[in-house]
């Protein structure tokens, strides 16, 4: 494959040159459009349950959420060092590893994903039970559990193509499978609760089934030769070298995200034991929060295909103006989001649900939470930067350190004193925890010293000299 032939089949972003905010911001849209899509569907199934089912229900779904999250932390680790890496080529233009690289992630995917959909099945009773969901709900936890444990596969495509495609500069066909998934969601929704009266079971189905088709949707976009990535005899492998940089990435990323899930479904445990009714509170918090940091979240990934981009071009002098740049537009974006939710928080939760105790409860626990949305931009801005470095494991050890941290501040402010409200700010407090790590790290770190593509492709002037 011909250098640069990948350049100008696709529209792609190509963060090494020229200007820095309008393209990141370009770049940033369509990603912050998809990240609001994905929010919405899930926002939907809470709106769903909450006025067509009930909040048990709700309160129901809602505890399978953290559980959930630890599988996707598998596909979201995987994902990300997918498109890390393929960002890193694209900058050190290796257009010709990329269909090695792509296949070998699909391939590596299949098994992750098949592997993940069994451990779903078996661990969804034994894991509630030791959650201690209450017994009102628990049968419909499981239901729910078990169901949308079918469509991870599906997940897991999603999250590696929609990263790779990102890495690649297009941000664009991502949110558009993201899209379809959120109006087949909303539809399945209606047709499988409201009118065939299936409760959590059809919003499960509905989710699945929504799920894997965005997964195709972004396979054949993949493969459709605008991006120069092709199956052929000698590309249809694994190549065990690509595979090795993916796994020194995902490895460190997927403990991470499994650890910070694991501390996730330990403090719900500590929200189950003060009753139905927080559960439902909470449930609809996670949903606002999801909701309105996906801007933050949109220019996080943005920073990161930026910081991979042009470490893969060795383009340092660039990099730090630029992680300068982003992050005090993500900072910025999130004290806006924060004064918003706190005006219009008991609005919003008017959205989920109809019952009082409910809505009063919710509403104080997203007043609480966007105090410290700055920290969690700042979160997202660093931890981006590391990210898009490859350098995972310092991402990995100093979120050790936070969750530890979170876990034992939620014990002590919560489940000690008896305060619900303790939960939300020990585990909000966990943002300023890491951040503060990051920054120290960044300035004391060689982070640079992970990039994957410069341990393999030498510097311009060494090539020269060879």
């Amino acid at each position: 494959m011909a250098a640069g032939s990948l350049r100008g089949r696709a529209k792609q972003t190509d963060f090494t040159k020229g200007p820095i905010i309008k393209p990141v911001v370009m770049f940033a849209i369509p990603a912050m459009l998809g990240n609001i899509f994905n929010a919405m569907y899930n926002v939907v199934d809470t709106i769903v349950v909450g006025q067509f089912v009930g909040a048990n229900a709700l309160a129901a779904v809602g505890c399978c959420f953290s559980i959930s999250m630890v599988c996707m932390a598998v596909f979201a680790g995987f994902g990300a060092s997918c498109g890390v890496i393929t960002a890193q080529m694209f900058g050190a233009k290796q257009e010709e590893r990329l269909s090695a690289a792509v296949i070998t992630a699909y391939m590596g995917g299949f098994l992750v994903g098949g592997s993940m959909i069994i451990i779903g099945q078996l661990i969804a009773k034994p894991l509630l039970v030791l959650m201690n969901t209450p017994d009102a709900i628990l049968n419909m936890a499981i239901r729910y559990l078990r169901i949308t444990a079918c469509g991870y596969i599906g997940q897991l495509y999603y999250f590696m193509g929609s990263n790779m495609l990102r890495g690649l500069g297009d941000s664009k066909w991502p949110t558009y499978a993201l899209m379809l998934c959120a109006i087949l969601n909303t539809i399945l929704d209606l047709v499988f609760v409201v009118g065939l009266q299936w409760d959590v079971a059809g919003v499960a189905l509905a989710t699945v089934i929504s799920q894997m088709i965005s997964g195709i949707c972004v396979i054949f976009r993949m493969f459709s030769g605008k991006y120069g990535v092709r199956v052929t005899r000698k590309t249809f492998r694994i190549d065990f070298d690509i595979l090795k940089m993916i796994l020194r990435i995902a490895i460190p990323s997927t403990l991470n995200r499994l650890v910070t899930s694991i501390g996730t479904m330990i403090i719900q445990t500590f929200s189950n034991s003060f009753g139905e009714v927080l559960v439902a509170a909470n449930s609809i918090m996670q949903k606002v929060d999801q909701f309105a940091l996906q801007a933050v979240n949109a220019f996080g990934t943005a920073l990161t295909m930026f910081v991979g981009q042009n470490m893969g071009a060795r383009e340092d002098k660039r990099c730090n103006e630029g992680i300068k740049k982003i992050s005090a537009v993500i900072i910025g974006l999130s004290l806006v989001v924060s004064v918003v939710c706190i005006i219009f928080a008991e609005h919003l939760c008017r959205i989920f649900v109809s019952e009082e105790p409910v809505i009063v409860m919710a509403a104080e626990a997203i007043r609480l939470a966007a105090l410290f949305y700055a920290f969690h931009a700042l979160q997202v801005s660093l931890g981006g930067v590391l990210q898009g470095a490859s350098a995972t494991k310092p991402i990995m050890y100093i979120s050790f350190i936070g969750i530890a941290a979170r876990v034992a501040m939620c014990y002590f402010f919560a489940v000690r004193t008896g305060h619900w409200q303790g939960l939300i700010w020990a585990s909000n407090g966990f943002f300023f925890v890491v951040s503060v790590l990051y920054m120290l790290y960044l300035w004391k770190g060689n982070w640079k010293r992970f990039v994957q593509v410069r341990k393999v492709v030498p510097a311009p002037a060494e090539a020269e000299e060879e």
